[in-house]
């Protein structure tokens, strides 16, 4: 199996980044990477949470791509679903937990399975 045509969604990345142009040092959020192939998948779907003042949800979802790609615990993840098939199904934004690496098996003979994976935090209030 070839992960790279296993990725049917993208995901953007923004990274805290600190400014140290101005006299007082600020942080702020930068997107770093763009339109990177990746899948949501191992989905951990909760019921929405009905609480007096708001209702909220906490999803756990898990993250593939490429090794070489620079995702570090804490970034801001844009999932577009289905962006890599020409399908259109609603963007997902989550946080990052640090990254598991999984690199090629059994001495690179099976070619294409080297991946890493993000375990995701989505946290919504509804």
């Amino acid at each position: 199996m070839n992960f790279d045509a296993w990725y049917t969604d993208t995901v953007d990345i923004w990274r805290v980044v600190q400014d140290e142009t101005k006299p007082l040092i600020s942080n702020h959020r930068e997107q770093v990477l763009t339109d990177i192939p990746c899948r949501i998948y191992r989905s951990g779907k909760k019921a929405i949470q009905m609480q007096p003042t708001a209702a909220n949800t906490n999803q756990e979802d898990s993250l593939a791509c490429g090794l070489d790609i620079d995702i570090q615990a804490g970034d801001e993840l844009y999932i577009h679903r289905g962006a890599r098939i020409g399908k259109k199904f609603a963007d997902i934004r989550a946080f990052a937990a640090a990254p598991n690496y999984y690199p090629e098996p059994v001495g690179n003979i099976m070619g294409g399975l080297a991946h890493q994976e993000i375990q995701l935090l989505q946290q919504e209030r509804v």
